[in-house]
């Protein structure tokens, strides 16, 4: 071989490995430029995040929104000072009994609290129908304490119950008896 060959050689080995130097930098510089894009993209998104996405803060306060309007709900559900007493109770308790072909045997009034006890004589169907009737009242009333009792041949059913109203002074019935 001789000398200019190779120098011709050497210069297009030279050359051939410029242009796989070149085609690998412009490679290179090509995914540069893309995870550039990439990163710029992201750095939009991630500065627009708090704004947008609901954060820990928001989620609680959307919470407690949510648990004020239902205790402003449930508050109109008790019975206000002086919106009802226990005689007026009684009263509206016997005559839903009453419309129920329900007998009441003995009323006393508990002391300290929003409730009546009560022994009360009539079919099992009246007085699942008077419960339901108490359950289905715009304002909360409670039995605390129920007990059925249904001899046997009679037919009907001996009812002992607590039964309260709530206010929104006090707790549950029978709660503050002595």
């Amino acid at each position: 071989m001789t000398r200019e060959r190779r120098i011709l050689l050497w210069l297009l080995g030279a050359a051939a490995l410029s242009a796989a130097t070149a085609s690998c930098l412009y490679a290179q510089l090509d995914r540069l430029r893309v995870m550039n894009e990439q990163t710029a993209f992201f750095r939009k998104q991630y500065l627009k995040l708090p704004a947008d996405a609901p954060t820990e803060q928001t989620g609680l306060e959307r919470r407690i929104l949510e648990l004020k309007k239902t205790e402003s709900e449930e508050a109109g559900r008790y019975y206000a000072a002086g919106e009802m007493d226990l005689y007026r109770f009684a009263s509206t308790v016997n005559g839903m009994l009453a419309h129920r072909g329900v007998t009441v045997q003995r009323v006393r009034t508990v002391t300290g609290a929003t409730a009546l006890e009560l022994s009360a004589r009539g079919s099992a169907a009246a007085l699942m129908a008077f419960l339901s009737d108490v359950s289905a009242r715009p304002k909360y009333w409670a039995v605390p304490y129920l007990h059925l009792q249904a001899p046997s041949g009679t037919g009907a059913v001996t009812c002992e119950m607590q039964i309260g109203y709530l206010s929104d002074e006090e707790g549950p019935p029978g709660e503050n008896a002595k």
